[in-house]
């Protein structure tokens, strides 16, 4: 069984629409009759009837002809909403999973923009709100800053006054105030930098990889995304497709003034990345365990 922590659903009912030609989710018939109104509802799908036989153990289509407004009609229409729903959701992504790795559509090796990739990785977290909160002036990495002033400061008071200071503790506590003051102006710069990516990237969360950068959209997340870098870590599977590729040494020639100014986001990009000169944007799918 798989544990989605990402599930773009409307990439995935598109893929399964294109594979099974169409899907009908539900029909709604009404009916008049003299001196009273009553509705015929009849929800059928026609995704494949062995789906329907996985979900209820039996080979009867999904299909309901319910009359009537009693108390038993309402259960009985919920609960055919219910098994529809899982049909179209998670069962879904089994059939597009299916269909592209019998047709051989996965290319990780070298992918072109509209390709599909399918990676096991153990990748990082982008999350931009958790980042900064880490290096605002309130955060961990300032407050950890401060605690090596303390033990700094402790270190100076256990020298006895008037002892003369050997050149080993000096030279030992002049290491220490430089690593402090180097790691002060490093948080203040990675705050700028997470400012100003912030107002560049339509995004508040990425996946990273070797290679990759996967923009996440929170309306996918199966948790909540406000937790998920905190939560989630280790290796997982990533679908996606490729939308578009950073590539430093083979810049493209534009034909107008506008296009260059993307160069600027593009290099915002790369500078995620150590000693990279091209990576892959890609869509993902589905995020899963």
């Amino acid at each position: 069984m798989r544990r989605f922590l990402y599930y773009n659903q409307d990439t995935i009912n598109s893929f399964l629409a294109q594979i099974e030609q169409g899907l009908m989710l539900k029909q709604e018939k009404g009916e008049e009759h003299t001196g009273s109104a009553s509705s015929t509802q009849e929800t059928q799908t026609n995704i494949t009837s062995d789906i329907s036989a996985k979900v209820l153990g039996i080979g009867a289509s999904l299909q309901g002809d319910i009359r009537g407004l009693d108390s038993d009609t309402e259960i009985a229409s919920k609960m055919v909403k219910n098994i529809q729903e899982k049909v179209l959701h998670d069962y879904a992504f089994d059939k597009v999973h299916e269909y592209i790795i019998k047709h051989d559509m996965i290319n990780n090796e070298a992918p072109q923009i509209g390709d599909i990739v399918l990676v096991e990785e153990q990748p990082t977290l982008l999350d931009f709100n958790y980042l900064q909160g880490l290096f605002t002036d309130g955060g961990i990495v300032k407050f950890g800053n401060e605690q090596s002033k303390k033990k700094l400061a402790e270190m100076r008071q256990s020298i006895p006054k008037g002892n003369k200071v050997p050149e080993s503790v000096k030279s030992q506590i002049k290491v220490e105030e430089d690593k402090i003051k180097s790691a002060e102006q490093e948080r203040v710069e990675t705050a700028k930098t997470l400012e100003a990516i912030r107002n560049a990237v339509p995004y508040n969360r990425f996946l990273m990889t070797d290679c990759m950068l996967v923009p996440l959209e929170d309306k996918n997340f199966r948790d909540d995304p406000q937790i998920v870098a905190f939560k989630y870590g280790g290796t997982m599977s990533i679908l996606g497709y490729v939308t578009n590729i950073i590539d430093d040494e083979n810049r493209a020639e534009y034909n107008n003034d506008f296009a260059p100014l993307y160069n600027i986001l593009n290099n915002a990009m790369l500078s995620f990345f150590k000693n990279k000169q091209k990576i892959y944007i890609v869509h993902p799918i589905a995020l899963y365990y």
